[in-house]
């Protein structure tokens, strides 16, 4: 998730040696958020299948 923006060279020193960190932490929350959104889904036991927030 590593963006073409300008970014200081100290960021750019760190995901060379760790990895981008921050992108990582945001796909797994991604993910999490769907596998919780699914664990939670009880429109089979309902028979609603819309969603409104």
């Amino acid at each position: 998730m590593h963006t073409a923006e300008p970014t200081a060279p100290i960021y750019d020193l760190l995901i060379a040696e760790r990895g981008d960190v921050v992108a990582i932490a945001a796909r797994t929350a991604e993910e999490t958020q769907r596998e919780a959104d699914a664990m939670l889904d009880f429109s089979a036991l309902t028979g609603r299948r819309d969603r409104t927030a």
